[in-house]
């Protein structure tokens, strides 16, 4: 086996396997969901993410600077009279630091307290018009969820809590959270995140099938929860019986060693993360074992975003026994830097790059992969894209692509795609 040989950042071979795909097919854009769902999942914005929010903290900023400049010409102005008419402040007593002095200080304390204030509402104003666009934090209870995410604040309760605890309702499912360390695998000590859809009842007969979700670089499973506000997704495409009931589950791929913050997933042959046996050997079995699920792969599809959605797609392939179904957002068709160092050659790398194994791979099951970007998204990656779902297709299998209007690569476009994605698994997830 070779080590790489080709500079960071550089194309390697196995990406441009697929250049040659023709025709690329047409990604569907149209707005296919009903309108009162696209209404339901269109309202999820608050303060948090308004532009409004944005556009009158940069107004109370240019505001603040202005009475900061308006107050410095002000007090300016008044020196230069008191100056010309009265010669030397505090000529009687002759003391430097009289009373005189005692404006000038306040004026000067006035001058930094409002320059600060105006920077910092400044800061406020594009943090909040960048959240506005990419969609990471949509409201004030996806701030509380990111928050959890981060520990910062309890997360949900532990799938180990009372079925009372965790049972949600009839019309809303529940989102339960609890550690899964595999310290033997290298893997961070992070948190598996689970939605249970309405009426979810361990105590009963009825099976669910699962979708494994992964998070982009960088990221953590309440992502899915906060940013891809998936719960409320799930709940809305359910009223509105579009899914079969589901199980969702957020896995924590970070991991440690070499790119511990962005693992692609895969088993490290340079000193890192298992992440793939975790994925495989750990959390399917875990969730198998603790949940009503159908433990086979007709009832098991696979997700991502980003990172995740190469996750998604490269482990969706790569273990066809496992997975039946792949929802890709986003994904890339290789590794990337995340790749070259977790994995220590280029026989390694191209192993794991759908983009160069997909024209020769030995589909052993059918597999049914839905792929989705933004319109605004890179050219580059919207063409990766459609020649992976060419080449998808030229090799028998059932594909769905599709393009979000306006989106870019953020939470905004996986928000606006993963209700398509959701749909898409579903019909191709066999009933339990």
């Amino acid at each position: 086996m070779s080590p790489f040989h080709v500079l960071p950042g550089a194309a390697l071979p196995g990406a441009s396997l697929l250049a040659d795909a023709a025709p690329l097919p047409e990604p569907d854009t149209a707005p296919t969901l009903p309108p009162a769902v696209l209404r339901e999942l269109a309202g999820r914005s608050d303060w948090v993410s308004s532009w409004w929010t944005a556009g009158l903290l940069a107004a109370a900023a240019v505001l603040v600077a202005a009475l900061v400049v308006w107050d410095r010409r002000r007090r300016a102005s008044r020196s230069a009279v008191d100056t010309d008419g009265g010669g030397r402040a505090d000529a009687g007593d002759g003391d430097g630091d009289g009373d005189s002095a005692r404006p000038g200080r306040r004026g000067a304390w006035r001058a930094w307290v409002g320059t600060v204030a105006s920077g910092l509402l400044g800061v406020l104003s594009v943090t909040v018009a960048v959240n506005a666009y990419a969609g990471y934090v949509p409201n004030a209870a996806a701030f509380r969820t990111t928050m959890a995410g981060w520990g910062i604040v309890d997360p949900p309760p532990s799938h180990r809590d009372k079925p009372s605890e965790r049972a949600g309702s009839s019309a809303a499912g529940s989102v339960t959270s609890t550690p899964l360390p595999a310290p033997d695998l290298r893997m961070a000590d992070g948190t598996t995140w689970v939605y249970t859809p309405p009426g979810f009842d361990p105590s009963t007969s009825t099976r669910y099938p699962v979708v494994y979700l992964f998070h982009g670089s960088p990221g953590q499973p309440s992502d899915w929860f906060a940013a891809a506000d998936s719960a409320n997704v799930m709940d809305t495409l359910l009223e509105a019986q579009l899914v079969q009931p589901m199980i969702l589950v957020a896995v924590d791929v970070n991991g440690t060693g070499p790119s511990p913050r962005d693992t692609e997933c895969l088993d490290s042959t340079t000193g890192g993360a298992q992440v793939e046996t975790y994925v495989t050997d750990v959390v399917v079995p875990w969730v198998d074992k603790s949940f009503p699920t159908v433990p086979d792969r007709d009832h098991r599809a696979i997700g991502g975003a980003s990172s995740g959605g190469f996750c998604a797609l490269n482990l969706g392939l790569r273990h066809l026994d496992t997975f039946s179904a792949i929802m890709a957002l986003e994904p890339y068709g290789d590794p990337g830097d995340g790749g070259r160092a977790m994995l220590a050659t280029q026989e390694e790398f191209d192993a794991n790059s759908p983009s160069h194994y997909l024209p020769t791979m030995d589909f052993t099951a059918p597999v049914a992969v839905f792929l989705d970007g933004g319109t605004e998204a890179p050219r580059f990656d919207r063409e990766a894209n459609r020649r992976l779902a060419a080449a998808l297709t030229a090799r028998g299998q059932t594909v769905g692509l599709r393009e979000e209007p306006g989106q870019g690569h953020t939470w905004a476009m996986v928000h606006a795609g993963l209700p398509y994605g959701l749909e898409f698994v579903s019909e191709h997830l066999a009933q339990p």
